[in-house]
């Protein structure tokens, strides 16, 4: 009851409450007294909004037979539609049925009131198995209700469709028409629309559009109206936050109201959640959620099936309903049919009673032998997965190492060669100046220490650049601390973007690339974890020296390889973006390159697991984003965008 629309929910909530039974009594005084037959069915439609369950029903198809039978459209159009939103739960086809009747004399009758509510009524009972359907009849409603004026308290049509978006998994849409209902809720102020009512479908639209915790709120906000609904959203958040024993708890109090309610497609999710909660924990409870979870969907399958017939039946009359007597022709072949086959399809039905059960038997048998296996293989499977991952994770992290130590070799070269040049030069003067002492030239013998002197001060200081390059080197190649702390990101991106040409160029000579920075100056320090950022730029750095490559194989003329570093300063952010001139990003595999495992380079030349690492580390490590805009066969810009 807790999932009807808005139109109803005040009519159910009085129903319910302390002057139901006051109601009763004074309507069933007025039927006792009626003689009209059109009074009697006014006052049938009337009971049946008073009641609740089976009683409802049985009203309402007492007034429903009698204004058949007296041919008063106005009474079965009232009738109709109050008993086919009841019967949408416990007959299906049935209320179908009753719904495409009543339209077709609401269109009779140009009644346009209740054709749009015959048209909501249809949207809600399709949209249980069919959104675009359900959709399709809630539209109509809404043209109707603009074209004659029905204000949204009779019929709260954007919420309908706000609901219908959001039970159809598409969230945008959903929050759209929600809004607006809402927004009508809180000007009208009436029973019809309490806000309230909106908070758990805010918090349902939200989790689905990843925002976890504006939706937990909502979901708190909503306590006491659509519980079943609060405690799954609850749970589920609780269960990507790893608070396993809140999401239990949660996914419990869901489960028992959904079962007090006979929700079976609720129960089914609240079970499979259940079983997924308690598979590594606790296997017993996981088995008897996951038995439940199968018993009801195997209970629920033949239901589906069985609706799913009924309506393409209907559907089917309904194109070859022509009038009033082609319904009523049908209707007396179809009972002459039903005489006729009863006794076998009792028989029928017995036999397949007895084969369902002795089905049921040889395949509990079955699954009790194989759940013990499955849940073993299942246990090994996911200990080889995790040992893989890690495996994986560790191979790109050396890969890493490996670029850099290709980087430090190739910049320290160059000042030990400036030392070993001047220790050479410096060995040939000492010996010139020990001649000219020997011959008698101090003054010579000075002029060639003076040179001396020299070459040893460059020595000093290229040796000290190569102690400044290592020590620079080790401190960005150690572990990573954990620790942020003010760093110049200017600096840092030069500093990577050198190393990892330098060991390219260690691996392949041949390569050559252009590079060119674009640095902000007025960039401020940022506080940041060194190591993390860095291993983000190198690993970026060298996909784009990666994409150069292979590009410049192709042999294309005129083609120059090309990577470009840029640095600014936004209102809030740090940006920094690695771009390359190389083949680009196809747009069909662009959603998926910050997959773990996925990658584009041939096998063993890299794990997929770089530009993940670095997604996390940006984005959980230090609450940024990296971003991608790419130009197949063009190029590729990366952007890192880092909290100032």
């Amino acid at each position: 009851m807790k999932n009807l629309p808005l139109l109803f929910l005040v009519f159910f909530k009085f129903s319910l409450g302390f002057g139901q039974p006051l109601i009763l009594d004074s309507l069933k005084q007025e039927f006792a007294k009626a003689k009209s037959d059109t009074t009697k069915v006014l006052l049938y439609e009337k009971l049946m909004k008073a009641s609740q369950g089976q009683a409802a029903i049985d009203y309402g198809m007492k007034g429903l037979a009698l204004a058949k039978r007296i041919h008063y459209d106005k009474g079965a159009i009232l009738c109709g539609n109050w008993l086919a939103f009841s019967l949408v739960e416990r007959n299906y086809y049935k209320s179908i049925l009753i719904l495409m009747e009543t339209k077709q004399l609401c269109e009779k009758n140009k009644d346009s009131i209740q054709l749009a509510q015959a048209l909501a009524n249809l949207g809600y009972a399709y949209g249980k198995f069919d959104h675009q359907k359900g959709l399709q009849y809630f539209f109509e409603c809404k043209k109707l209700m603009e074209k004659v004026n029905v204000p949204q308290s009779t019929i709260p049509i954007n919420t309908l469709i706000g609901f219908e978006y959001k039970e159809a998994g598409i969230p945008d849409s959903a929050l759209v028409y929600l809004q607006k209902g809402y927004a009508y809720a809180l000007q009208s102020a009436t029973l019809f629309l309490p806000p309230k009512s909106f908070y758990v479908h805010f918090g349902e639209v939200y989790y689905q559009k990843g925002q976890k915790e504006l939706a937990m709120s909502y979901f708190r906000r909503s306590i006491g109206i659509n519980d079943g609904q609060v405690y799954m959203g609850m749970a589920q958040i609780h269960r990507d936050k790893n608070k396993l024993d809140s999401a239990r708890y949660c996914a419990k109090k869901a489960l028992q109201i959904f079962q007090e309610m006979k929700r079976n497609l609720y129960v089914i999710q609240a079970a499979n959640l259940l079983f997924e909660l308690y598979k590594n924990s606790n296997a017993a409870e996981a088995l008897h959620y996951l038995v439940m979870a199968s018993t009801t969907k195997d209970s629920l399958f033949s239901q589906e099936k069985g609706r799913e017939i009924e309506k393409l039946a209907f559907e089917e009359r309904e194109r070859a309903a022509k009038n009033e007597r082609m319904i009523v022709a049908r209707e007396i072949a179809f009972k002459n049919r039903v005489r006729l086959y009863a006794l076998l399809a009792v028989l029928g039905v017995v036999l397949l009673i007895a084969f369902i059960l002795y089905r049921n038997i040889r395949q509990k048998q079955v699954a009790n032998a194989l759940l013990s296996i499955q849940k073993e293989e299942i246990q090994s499977t996911l200990n080889l997965l995790q040992s893989t991952q890690a495996q994986l994770i560790q191979s790109e992290k050396l890969a890493s190492l490996g670029e850099l130590t290709a980087g430090i070799a190739h910049e320290i070269q160059n000042p030990l060669n400036f030392v070993n040049n001047f220790s050479e030069l410096s060995v040939e003067l000492l010996e010139e100046m020990e001649t000219e002492f020997k011959a008698g030239k101090p003054d010579d013998a000075f002029e060639i220490a003076a040179d001396l002197k020299i070459n040893l001060s460059k020595i000093k200081h290229h040796g000290q650049r190569a102690s400044s390059i290592v020590k620079g080197m080790l401190e960005h190649s150690r572990a990573s601390t954990g620790l942020k702390e003010p760093t110049d990101l200017n600096a840092l991106a030069d500093e990577y973007l050198r190393l990892a040409y330098h060991g390219l160029r260690a691996k392949e000579n041949s390569f050559n690339a252009t590079l060119e920075t674009h640095f902000d100056p007025d960039l401020p320090l940022v506080s940041v974890i060194p190591q993390d950022i860095g291993r983000v730029l190198l690993n970026l750095i060298n996909n784009a020296f990666y994409a150069v490559a292979e590009r410049a194989k192709l042999g294309i003329e005129g083609y120059q390889p090309k990577v470009t570093v840029s640095t600014k300063k936004l209102e809030d952010t740090i940006e920094i973006s690695v771009k390359d001139n190389g083949n680009g990003i196809p747009e069909s595999i662009k959603d998926k390159i910050f997959q773990p495992f996925f990658t584009t380079k041939p096998t063993g030349h890299g794990t997929g697991l770089g530009l993940s690492l670095a997604y996390d580390i940006l984005t959980k490590g230090h609450g940024g984003s990296l971003e991608v805009d790419s130009t197949a066969e063009h190029s590729t810009i990366f952007t890192m965008k880092i909290p100032n």
